[in-house]
């Protein structure tokens, strides 16, 4: 996989990190291999003064329904961190509860609903992450040894967490599975039949960990063809999945 990232351009971005962040994200979203219309999210964490003064940390996150490929600024709504951290701490809440604290945490009120991965992009303590359905990564992990090729692959450098439905209950599963590890020594994480997120402390850091940990799976699906033809597809679970997802929303939104 190609890795898009142009020096000149980035230049004229130094002195605004959003835009920064949909630069990035655009190159992800114009790759079909990594992400299709509306799929995967990208998030960056900033420190902004509010009305009164304060200093408070951000996250803007990918808005529920943007397109990677054409996003803009106004396609990111922004969180506040901390309410996010409190809310993936807790033990549990309903998905429809979830989506209705995050709405109350936007600091423009104005934004489009945030990804129901929200949570995930909180957890992770790096200011940038990006989280693609990269076809290979998701071809792998579809196969019945699927945690053994990942490992295989990756050895020790990504988090691997087992299958979550997208909601609440993945959240809490990945701040459990990561409460006490070194995030130091970790590159990525990919989550089985879902896709694969990377991150980093610069923009350029996190894009260029998702092309190369792309890379690498396809070069495994290439020397090794015949596990692209007995890959799960991903079918009814997932549009039922889908479903879900619209329901909820239809819910908080009623």
């Amino acid at each position: 996989m190609k890795n898009l990232w142009d020096p000149e351009a980035v230049a004229q971005f130094e002195e605004n990190t959003l835009q920064l962040r949909v630069y990035t994200s655009r190159l992800l979203g114009q790759n079909s291999d990594l992400v299709l219309h509306g799929g995967g999210n990208t998030s960056v964490k900033i420190q902004q003064t509010n009305l009164f003064g304060e200093a408070e940390d951000i996250l803007y996150v990918k808005g529920s329904g943007c397109d990677l490929a054409t996003i803009d600024e106004d396609g990111f709504t922004p969180l506040l961190l901390k309410t996010l951290r409190k809310l993936a701490a807790l033990e549990n809440i309903s998905d429809v509860e979830m989506i209705r604290q995050q709405q109350m945490a936007k600091s423009n009120p104005d934004a489009p609903n945030p990804s129901v991965e929200a949570l995930l992009h909180a957890i992770i303590p790096f200011n940038w992450i990006d989280h693609t359905h990269a076809d290979a990564v998701v071809t792998l992990t579809n196969t019945p040894e699927g945690n053994e090729l990942i490992r295989k692959i990756y050895g020790e450098r990504l988090l691997l967490i087992p299958y979550v439905m997208p909601g609440f209950k993945l959240s809490r599963k990945v701040f459990e599975m990561t409460t006490k590890i070194d995030w130091t020594q970790c590159e990525g994480m990919i989550l089985l039949n879902h896709g694969i997120f990377s991150f980093g402390d610069t923009a350029r850091e996190s894009y260029t960990r998702m092309i190369d940990l792309v890379s690498l799976a396809e070069d495994f699906l290439a020397k090794n063809s015949t596990l692209a033809n007995t890959a799960a597809t991903e079918s009814v679970p997932g549009k039922a999945e889908l479903l879900k997802l619209a329901c909820i929303r239809r819910k908080v939104s009623a």
